[in-house]
Protein backbone atom coordinates (compact mmCIF):
# COMPACT_ATOMS: atom_id res chain seq x y z
CA UNK A 1 0.00 0.00 0.00
CA UNK A 2 1.02 3.28 -0.83
CA UNK A 3 3.23 5.05 2.07
CA UNK A 4 1.36 8.12 1.60
CA UNK A 5 -2.02 6.45 3.13
CA UNK A 6 -1.77 6.96 6.78
CA UNK A 7 -2.77 4.71 9.92
CA UNK A 8 -5.50 6.99 10.56
CA UNK A 9 -7.12 6.87 6.84
CA UNK A 10 -6.34 3.37 6.29
CA UNK A 11 -8.86 3.52 9.59
CA UNK A 12 -11.02 5.56 8.68
CA UNK A 13 -11.16 4.22 4.91
CA UNK A 14 -12.20 0.84 6.64
CA UNK A 15 -14.85 2.45 9.00
CA UNK A 16 -16.29 4.32 5.83
CA UNK A 17 -16.78 1.33 4.11
CA UNK A 18 -18.15 -1.24 6.91
CA UNK A 19 -20.68 1.49 8.50
CA UNK A 20 -23.64 1.42 9.17
CA UNK A 21 -23.96 -1.12 6.65
CA UNK A 22 -21.28 -3.26 4.59
CA UNK A 23 -20.08 -1.11 0.75
CA UNK A 24 -21.55 1.42 -0.66
CA UNK A 25 -24.49 0.34 -2.67
CA UNK A 26 -28.58 -0.70 -2.21
CA UNK A 27 -31.17 -1.74 -4.56
CA UNK A 28 -33.97 0.39 -3.83
CA UNK A 29 -37.52 0.20 -5.62
CA UNK A 30 -38.76 3.33 -7.86
CA UNK A 31 -42.36 2.34 -7.73
CA UNK A 32 -45.36 2.16 -4.44
CA UNK A 33 -45.57 -1.63 -3.08
CA UNK A 34 -48.07 -0.45 -0.57
CA UNK A 35 -50.86 -2.08 -1.35
CA UNK A 36 -52.57 -5.52 -3.08
CA UNK A 37 -53.09 -3.54 -6.54
CA UNK A 38 -49.60 -2.51 -6.39
CA UNK A 39 -48.49 -5.98 -6.09
CA UNK A 40 -50.77 -6.70 -8.82
CA UNK A 41 -49.32 -3.57 -11.09
CA UNK A 42 -45.48 -4.64 -10.21
CA UNK A 43 -45.61 -8.44 -10.16
CA UNK A 44 -48.35 -11.10 -10.91
CA UNK A 45 -50.31 -10.60 -12.86
CA UNK A 46 -49.67 -7.16 -14.15
CA UNK A 47 -46.59 -7.70 -14.91
CA UNK A 48 -46.74 -10.59 -17.69
CA UNK A 49 -48.35 -6.80 -19.97
CA UNK A 50 -45.56 -5.64 -19.86
CA UNK A 51 -43.06 -8.83 -20.80
CA UNK A 52 -45.91 -9.17 -23.89
CA UNK A 53 -45.24 -5.53 -24.56
CA UNK A 54 -41.45 -6.21 -25.24
CA UNK A 55 -41.60 -9.50 -26.85
CA UNK A 56 -43.59 -7.97 -29.40
CA UNK A 57 -41.28 -5.15 -29.91
CA UNK A 58 -37.66 -5.13 -27.76
CA UNK A 59 -37.48 -1.31 -27.99
CA UNK A 60 -40.35 -1.21 -25.55
CA UNK A 61 -37.61 -2.33 -22.82
CA UNK A 62 -36.09 0.63 -22.65
CA UNK A 63 -39.74 2.49 -21.27
CA UNK A 64 -41.05 -0.34 -19.32
CA UNK A 65 -37.18 -1.25 -17.80
CA UNK A 66 -34.91 0.14 -15.84
CA UNK A 67 -32.52 -1.20 -18.54
CA UNK A 68 -32.15 1.91 -20.57
CA UNK A 69 -30.42 3.50 -17.35
CA UNK A 70 -28.48 0.35 -16.10
CA UNK A 71 -24.78 -0.06 -16.62
CA UNK A 72 -22.54 -3.16 -15.82
CA UNK A 73 -19.43 -2.19 -14.31
CA UNK A 74 -17.77 -4.95 -15.09
CA UNK A 75 -13.85 -6.17 -13.78
CA UNK A 76 -12.09 -9.14 -13.80
CA UNK A 77 -9.10 -7.37 -11.32
CA UNK A 78 -5.59 -7.90 -13.06
CA UNK A 79 -5.13 -4.40 -13.09
CA UNK A 80 -6.78 -2.15 -10.08
CA UNK A 81 -5.90 1.01 -9.23
CA UNK A 82 -1.87 1.37 -8.80
CA UNK A 83 -2.14 -1.83 -6.90
CA UNK A 84 -1.59 -4.38 -9.77
CA UNK A 85 -3.54 -8.01 -10.19
CA UNK A 86 -4.89 -8.64 -6.92
CA UNK A 87 -7.79 -10.19 -8.41
CA UNK A 88 -11.86 -9.52 -8.96
CA UNK A 89 -12.65 -9.83 -5.80
CA UNK A 90 -9.94 -7.63 -4.12
CA UNK A 91 -11.36 -5.17 -7.03
CA UNK A 92 -14.95 -5.23 -5.94
CA UNK A 93 -14.86 -2.06 -3.67
CA UNK A 94 -13.76 0.14 -6.89
CA UNK A 95 -16.87 -1.37 -9.14
CA UNK A 96 -18.93 -0.83 -6.32
CA UNK A 97 -17.64 2.95 -5.94
CA UNK A 98 -18.11 2.97 -9.50
CA UNK A 99 -22.06 2.53 -9.07
CA UNK A 100 -21.74 4.72 -6.24
CA UNK A 101 -20.68 7.96 -8.52
CA UNK A 102 -23.01 6.93 -11.27
CA UNK A 103 -26.05 6.92 -8.85
CA UNK A 104 -25.06 9.88 -7.30
CA UNK A 105 -23.61 12.40 -9.92
CA UNK A 106 -25.84 11.92 -12.75
CA UNK A 107 -28.64 8.97 -11.33
CA UNK A 108 -27.54 5.97 -12.91
CA UNK A 109 -27.55 2.30 -11.74
CA UNK A 110 -24.48 0.77 -11.67
CA UNK A 111 -24.09 -3.29 -11.17
CA UNK A 112 -20.41 -4.54 -10.44
CA UNK A 113 -19.92 -7.50 -12.31
CA UNK A 114 -17.14 -9.49 -11.13
CA UNK A 115 -15.74 -12.09 -13.56
CA UNK A 116 -12.70 -14.69 -12.51
CA UNK A 117 -11.17 -15.21 -15.73
CA UNK A 118 -8.13 -13.92 -17.58
CA UNK A 119 -8.60 -14.85 -20.99
CA UNK A 120 -10.17 -12.27 -23.62
CA UNK A 121 -12.54 -15.17 -25.85
CA UNK A 122 -14.13 -16.06 -22.03
CA UNK A 123 -14.11 -12.43 -20.97
CA UNK A 124 -16.40 -11.81 -23.84
CA UNK A 125 -18.14 -14.66 -24.04
CA UNK A 126 -19.63 -13.54 -20.66
CA UNK A 127 -19.84 -10.08 -20.61
CA UNK A 128 -21.55 -10.84 -24.11
CA UNK A 129 -23.90 -13.35 -22.67
CA UNK A 130 -25.46 -10.85 -19.80
CA UNK A 131 -25.28 -7.67 -21.51
CA UNK A 132 -28.80 -8.53 -22.72
CA UNK A 133 -29.89 -6.87 -19.14
CA UNK A 134 -28.11 -3.67 -19.26
CA UNK A 135 -28.25 -0.08 -21.29
CA UNK A 136 -23.99 0.05 -21.27
CA UNK A 137 -20.90 -1.26 -20.59
CA UNK A 138 -18.18 -0.14 -18.34
CA UNK A 139 -14.82 -2.07 -18.55
CA UNK A 140 -12.61 -1.14 -15.04
CA UNK A 141 -9.16 -2.34 -14.39
CA UNK A 142 -8.51 -4.80 -16.85
CA UNK A 143 -4.64 -5.42 -17.50
CA UNK A 144 -2.95 -4.38 -20.86
CA UNK A 145 -2.61 -5.58 -23.62
CA UNK A 146 -5.81 -7.90 -22.63
CA UNK A 147 -7.88 -4.77 -22.16
CA UNK A 148 -7.72 -3.73 -25.99
CA UNK A 149 -9.11 -6.81 -27.56
CA UNK A 150 -11.81 -7.27 -24.70
CA UNK A 151 -13.11 -4.07 -25.62
CA UNK A 152 -12.78 -4.13 -29.45
CA UNK A 153 -14.37 -7.51 -29.79
CA UNK A 154 -17.17 -6.37 -27.57
CA UNK A 155 -17.75 -3.17 -29.55
CA UNK A 156 -18.25 -5.30 -32.48
CA UNK A 157 -20.53 -7.81 -30.78
CA UNK A 158 -22.79 -5.72 -28.69
CA UNK A 159 -25.09 -3.05 -30.17
CA UNK A 160 -24.29 -0.73 -26.89
CA UNK A 161 -22.08 1.77 -25.47
CA UNK A 162 -18.80 -0.20 -24.52
CA UNK A 163 -15.83 1.70 -22.97
CA UNK A 164 -12.79 0.71 -20.98
CA UNK A 165 -12.64 3.71 -18.96
CA UNK A 166 -9.35 3.17 -17.90
CA UNK A 167 -8.45 3.69 -21.49
CA UNK A 168 -10.85 6.67 -22.22
CA UNK A 169 -12.07 7.98 -19.62
CA UNK A 170 -8.52 8.48 -18.64
CA UNK A 171 -7.99 10.15 -21.85
CA UNK A 172 -11.02 12.48 -21.76
CA UNK A 173 -9.96 13.81 -19.07
CA UNK A 174 -6.03 14.71 -19.95
CA UNK A 175 -6.85 16.19 -22.98
CA UNK A 176 -9.57 18.53 -21.07
CA UNK A 177 -6.77 18.86 -18.91
CA UNK A 178 -4.31 20.13 -22.01
CA UNK A 179 -6.81 22.49 -23.90
CA UNK A 180 -6.92 24.51 -21.10
CA UNK A 181 -2.66 24.14 -20.25
CA UNK A 182 -2.05 25.12 -23.47
CA UNK A 183 -4.87 27.78 -24.19
CA UNK A 184 -3.28 29.55 -21.01
CA UNK A 185 0.40 28.88 -22.21
CA UNK A 186 -0.37 30.29 -25.70
CA UNK A 187 0.71 27.02 -27.35
CA UNK A 188 -0.88 25.13 -29.94
CA UNK A 189 -1.57 21.61 -28.88
CA UNK A 190 -2.09 19.67 -31.84
CA UNK A 191 1.66 21.18 -32.82
CA UNK A 192 3.34 20.32 -29.13
CA UNK A 193 5.30 17.25 -29.10
CA UNK A 194 3.59 15.25 -26.95
CA UNK A 195 5.66 12.38 -24.28
CA UNK A 196 3.89 9.79 -23.19
CA UNK A 197 5.25 7.27 -20.22
CA UNK A 198 3.71 4.23 -19.81
CA UNK A 199 2.00 2.42 -22.54
CA UNK A 200 -0.71 0.65 -20.96
CA UNK A 201 -4.53 1.32 -20.97
CA UNK A 202 -4.58 4.58 -19.64
CA UNK A 203 -1.02 5.95 -21.89
CA UNK A 204 -2.70 3.99 -25.09
CA UNK A 205 -6.06 5.33 -24.44
CA UNK A 206 -4.46 8.93 -23.91
CA UNK A 207 -2.30 8.83 -27.60
CA UNK A 208 -4.78 7.60 -29.30
CA UNK A 209 -7.53 9.82 -28.55
CA UNK A 210 -4.61 13.14 -28.21
CA UNK A 211 -3.66 11.47 -32.64
CA UNK A 212 -7.93 11.76 -33.52
CA UNK A 213 -7.95 15.34 -32.23
CA UNK A 214 -4.52 16.49 -34.11
CA UNK A 215 -1.57 15.88 -32.31
CA UNK A 216 0.79 15.28 -34.80
CA UNK A 217 3.90 14.56 -32.64
CA UNK A 218 4.02 11.27 -30.35
CA UNK A 219 7.13 10.14 -28.27
CA UNK A 220 7.01 7.49 -26.14
CA UNK A 221 8.31 5.09 -23.98
CA UNK A 222 7.63 1.70 -22.15
CA UNK A 223 9.37 -1.29 -20.69
CA UNK A 224 7.30 -3.59 -22.94
CA UNK A 225 8.46 -3.63 -26.63
CA UNK A 226 4.61 -4.46 -27.82
CA UNK A 227 3.40 -1.52 -26.01
CA UNK A 228 6.46 0.83 -27.97
CA UNK A 229 5.09 -1.36 -31.09
CA UNK A 230 1.80 -0.26 -30.67
CA UNK A 231 2.49 3.08 -30.37
CA UNK A 232 4.73 3.39 -33.68
CA UNK A 233 2.15 1.21 -35.31
CA UNK A 234 -0.25 4.86 -34.77
CA UNK A 235 2.62 7.15 -36.08
CA UNK A 236 4.43 7.65 -32.50
CA UNK A 237 7.79 7.63 -32.07
CA UNK A 238 9.78 5.09 -29.29
CA UNK A 239 11.97 6.91 -27.21
CA UNK A 240 14.21 6.31 -24.19
CA UNK A 241 12.54 8.10 -20.78
CA UNK A 242 15.50 10.43 -20.98
CA UNK A 243 15.23 11.59 -24.63
CA UNK A 244 11.21 11.83 -24.02
CA UNK A 245 11.51 14.56 -21.27
CA UNK A 246 14.53 16.38 -23.30
CA UNK A 247 12.55 16.76 -26.57
CA UNK A 248 8.59 16.62 -25.22
CA UNK A 249 6.62 19.94 -24.86
CA UNK A 250 4.09 18.10 -22.76
CA UNK A 251 4.68 14.50 -20.57
CA UNK A 252 2.01 12.58 -19.49
CA UNK A 253 3.00 9.30 -17.26
CA UNK A 254 0.83 6.51 -16.57
CA UNK A 255 3.54 4.13 -14.92
CA UNK A 256 2.37 3.15 -11.36
CA UNK A 257 6.10 3.70 -10.58
CA UNK A 258 6.48 6.28 -7.65
CA UNK A 259 9.32 9.36 -8.71
CA UNK A 260 10.22 7.24 -11.93
CA UNK A 261 10.40 11.37 -12.97
CA UNK A 262 13.69 13.17 -11.40
CA UNK A 263 13.36 16.33 -10.83
CA UNK A 264 16.31 17.54 -12.43
CA UNK A 265 14.67 16.37 -15.81
CA UNK A 266 12.13 18.93 -16.18
CA UNK A 267 12.78 21.71 -18.84
CA UNK A 268 11.30 24.88 -17.75
CA UNK A 269 7.92 25.78 -19.50
CA UNK A 270 7.09 22.08 -19.88
CA UNK A 271 3.85 20.78 -18.66
CA UNK A 272 3.96 18.01 -16.18
CA UNK A 273 0.98 15.34 -15.99
CA UNK A 274 2.02 12.63 -13.40
CA UNK A 275 -1.00 10.75 -13.39
CA UNK A 276 -0.67 7.49 -11.43
CA UNK A 277 -2.50 6.69 -8.16
CA UNK A 278 -1.83 6.86 -5.63
CA UNK A 279 1.25 8.14 -5.72
CA UNK A 280 2.58 10.26 -8.72
CA UNK A 281 5.79 10.16 -10.95
CA UNK A 282 6.71 13.33 -9.48
CA UNK A 283 4.68 15.51 -7.18
CA UNK A 284 2.91 18.54 -9.02
CA UNK A 285 4.87 21.17 -6.51
CA UNK A 286 8.36 19.59 -7.52
CA UNK A 287 8.14 19.65 -10.85
CA UNK A 288 6.58 23.68 -10.34
CA UNK A 289 9.74 24.53 -8.85
CA UNK A 290 11.86 23.12 -11.27
CA UNK A 291 10.24 25.41 -13.60
CA UNK A 292 7.24 23.28 -15.21
CA UNK A 293 4.82 25.68 -16.43
CA UNK A 294 1.51 23.39 -15.45
CA UNK A 295 1.92 20.38 -13.49
CA UNK A 296 -0.67 18.33 -12.08
CA UNK A 297 -0.79 14.40 -10.74
CA UNK A 298 -4.11 11.34 -10.80
CA UNK A 299 -5.92 13.22 -7.84
CA UNK A 300 -6.86 15.68 -9.76
CA UNK A 301 -6.33 14.61 -13.65
CA UNK A 302 -9.11 11.64 -12.83
CA UNK A 303 -11.60 10.35 -15.36
CA UNK A 304 -14.46 10.81 -12.34
CA UNK A 305 -15.10 13.98 -13.94
CA UNK A 306 -15.43 12.02 -17.37
CA UNK A 307 -17.33 8.77 -16.95
CA UNK A 308 -20.72 9.77 -15.20
CA UNK A 309 -21.67 12.30 -18.04
CA UNK A 310 -19.87 10.18 -20.67
CA UNK A 311 -22.45 6.96 -20.04
CA UNK A 312 -25.49 9.43 -19.29
CA UNK A 313 -24.95 11.40 -22.15
CA UNK A 314 -24.70 7.61 -24.61
CA UNK A 315 -27.61 6.34 -22.46
CA UNK A 316 -30.10 9.72 -22.76
CA UNK A 317 -28.94 9.63 -26.87
CA UNK A 318 -29.91 5.82 -27.36
CA UNK A 319 -25.86 5.44 -28.86
CA UNK A 320 -25.20 2.33 -29.86
CA UNK A 321 -21.10 3.19 -29.37
CA UNK A 322 -19.16 5.94 -28.16
CA UNK A 323 -17.57 8.06 -30.78
CA UNK A 324 -14.35 9.84 -30.68
CA UNK A 325 -17.32 12.85 -30.87
CA UNK A 326 -18.27 12.02 -27.76
CA UNK A 327 -15.28 11.54 -26.10
CA UNK A 328 -14.09 14.95 -27.44
CA UNK A 329 -17.08 16.57 -26.58
CA UNK A 330 -16.36 15.41 -23.16
CA UNK A 331 -13.31 16.78 -22.57
CA UNK A 332 -14.49 20.28 -23.94
CA UNK A 333 -17.39 20.22 -21.53
CA UNK A 334 -15.32 19.72 -18.41
CA UNK A 335 -12.06 22.20 -20.14
CA UNK A 336 -15.23 24.46 -20.39
CA UNK A 337 -16.19 24.91 -16.54
CA UNK A 338 -12.79 25.25 -15.01
CA UNK A 339 -11.97 28.07 -12.90
CA UNK A 340 -8.82 30.62 -12.32
CA UNK A 341 -5.78 28.30 -11.83
CA UNK A 342 -7.39 24.76 -12.59
CA UNK A 343 -7.22 22.48 -15.26
CA UNK A 344 -10.11 20.90 -14.76
CA UNK A 345 -12.96 21.48 -12.48
CA UNK A 346 -14.21 19.88 -9.05
CA UNK A 347 -15.40 16.43 -9.68
CA UNK A 348 -18.34 16.62 -6.96
CA UNK A 349 -19.59 20.27 -9.56
CA UNK A 350 -23.37 18.37 -10.33
CA UNK A 351 -22.93 21.47 -13.26
CA UNK A 352 -20.06 19.76 -14.59
CA UNK A 353 -21.66 16.10 -14.64
CA UNK A 354 -24.91 17.66 -16.16
CA UNK A 355 -22.92 19.68 -19.08
CA UNK A 356 -21.05 16.82 -20.12
CA UNK A 357 -24.32 14.75 -20.24
CA UNK A 358 -25.33 17.46 -22.52
CA UNK A 359 -22.35 17.55 -24.66
CA UNK A 360 -22.04 13.96 -25.26
CA UNK A 361 -25.77 13.42 -26.07
CA UNK A 362 -25.23 16.12 -28.78
CA UNK A 363 -22.36 15.07 -30.24
CA UNK A 364 -24.01 10.95 -30.19
CA UNK A 365 -26.87 12.75 -32.00
CA UNK A 366 -24.71 14.19 -34.98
Amino acid sequence: MSDNVTDDLKASALAYHRLPKPGKLAIQATKPLATQHDLALAYTPGVAVACLAIAADPSEAATLTSRANLVAVVTNGTAVLGLGNIGALAGLPVMEGKAALFADLVGINGVPILINETLPARVVDIVSGIATSFGAIQLEDFAAPECFTIEEQLRARLTKPVLHDDQHGTAVVTLAALINATRRSGVDLCASVIGQIGLGAAGSGIVRLLQAYGVRHVLGTDPNPGAVARLTATGGEGVTLTALMQRADIVIACTGVKGLIRPEWVRKGQVILALSNPDAEIEPLVARAQGAAFAADGKGINNVLAFPGLFKGALEARATRFTDAMLMAAANAIASLARGDELVPDPLDRELHAHVTAAVRAAAGE
